[in-house]
C-alpha cells in the first residue's frame, strides 16, 4: 500500500470511526432510527458501510445475506467479492436501493445516512463500536435483529472468555503507553505522529492489557504530537500501528526492524526507545473495532507483559 493511499485510508478511518468518541453514546438524546425496536421478519439482504460491521456480520454467520459493503471492507476474503458502496462519508445510496437491501447496519455516528436511507424506505440498525462494551453488545443486537440470537450470545461468550484469560490487573504503577496510529515511515526519524488520545476503544484495550494510555486525557480522540510532545509524554512503551495493514510473515521481521530504526533518534531521550520497548504491530485488524479486537487485545497483553523464558532466564512474549 502506498504512503498516499495509506494516509488517505487513515484519515477516512479517523473521520468516520473516531469522530465522536469523546461523547459516550448513552449521553445522546436521540430517537431510534425508523423501524428500530419493531418486531419484523429477519432481513435477507443486508448492507454494511464500515469494516467493523462487515466483520461482525460474517462472524455471526450472516455472510450469505450481505449484498454490499464499503470500499474499505477487506476482511474476511469473501467480502472482497461483494458490490462496493463507497466510503464512510460518500456511500452510494442509489446502489444500496438497486441491491434491494432490507437492512443497513450502521454506527451511531451515521445519523445523516440513517435519515437518507429511511427516506428511501430502507430499515437501519445502529450499533456502538466506540468501546469494548459497545462491540460486545453489538454482537447480540445484530444477531437478534437477524434472527440468529444464539450466534450473538455465543460470539459474545467466546470473546469474553478470551478477554478474561488474558486480562492483566494493573499494578500500583501500570505501564504507560503511547499508541501511535499513523506517521511517516522509513525515514530514520520521527517528527510527528497521530496518536490515540481520549479514545474509549483504545483506552479500553489498554486497560484490559494492564496498561494505561499516556494521552488518555488529551483534548481529542486522535491528537497530533510533535517531537517535543512525544518527549513530554515520555511513555514506558510505544505501540506503533503505523503500517495500517497486514504484512506477510516473511516480511514482518525486516519491516519491524525498519520501523524501530525510525525511533533511534530518541535513544538518548526516551526510556521506551533506550529499553527496546518500541513495538511495531503489523496487523490489519488493530484499528478495526470489530470481532477481531480480541486478538489485538491479546497481542497487546503479550508485548506489554513479557514473561521469563524457563530455558534461558531471559524475558519473552507470551
Amino acid at each position: 500500500m502506498s504512503s498516499l493511499s495509506r494516509r488517505d485510508w487513515f484519515r477516512l478511518f479517523v473521520a468516520g470511526i473516531f469522530s465522536l468518541l469523546l461523547f459516550p453514546a448513552g449521553c445522546r438524546n436521540e430517537p431510534a432510527p425508523p423501524g428500530e425496536g419493531v418486531e419484523k421478519a429477519p432481513p435477507k439482504r443486508i448492507v454494511s458501510v464500515v469494516p467493523s460491521v462487515t466483520e461482525t456480520l460474517f462472524a455471526l454467520g450472516l455472510g450469505d445475506r450481505v449484498v454490499g459493503v464499503s470500499d474499505y471492507c477487506k476482511y474476511p476474503p469473501e467480502a472482497n467479492r461483494l458490490p462496493r458502496l463507497g466510503g464512510l462519508y460518500n456511500p452510494n445510496i442509489e446502489r444500496i436501493i438497486e441491491l434491494r437491501a432490507d437492512l443497513a447496519v450502521l454506527l451511531l455516528e451515521h445519523h445523516e445516512l440513517a435519515e437518507k436511507l429511511a427516506r428511501a424506505g430502507i430499515e437501519t440498525l445502529t450499533v456502538d463500536h466506540a468501546s469494548v462494551a459497545g462491540i460486545l453488545d453489538s454482537f447480540e443486537k445484530i444477531a437478534g435483529r437477524c434472527g440468529v440470537s444464539e450466534a450473538g450470545k455465543e460470539l459474545r461468550a467466546r470473546s469474553e472468555e478470551r478477554l478474561e484469560k488474558m486480562r492483566v490487573t494493573q499494578g500500583d504503577t501500570p505501564v504507560s503507553v503511547l499508541m501511535v496510529l499513523d506517521r511517516d515511515l522509513g525515514e530514520r526519524n520521527v517528527r510527528e505522529v497521530y496518536a490515540a488520545g481520549r479514545n474509549r476503544y483504545f483506552n479500553d484495550l489498554l486497560r484490559l492489557a494492564g496498561a494505561t494510555n499516556v494521552l488518555a486525557d488529551a483534548a481529542s480522540a486522535v491528537p497530533t504530537l510533535s517531537r517535543e510532545g512525544i518527549l513530554e509524554a515520555n511513555p514506558d512503551v510505544i505501540i506503533d500501528l503505523s503500517s495500517l495493514g497486514a504484512v506477510p510473515p516473511e516480511e514482518a521481521a525486516e519491516l519491524e526492524k525498519l520501523y524501530r530504526h525510525d525511533w533511534d533518534s530518541f535513544a538518548d531521550s526516551l526510556a521506551a526507545v533506550r529499553d527496546g520497548r518500541v513495538y511495531p504491530i503489523l496487523v490489519d485488524y488493530a484499528t478495526i473495532p470489530g470481532p477481531r479486537f480480541v486478538a489485538f487485545a491479546e497481542l497487546l497483553s503479550e508485548v506489554l507483559h513479557p514473561r521469563p523464558s524457563p530455558e534461558s532466564g531471559h524475558f519473552e512474549s507470551n
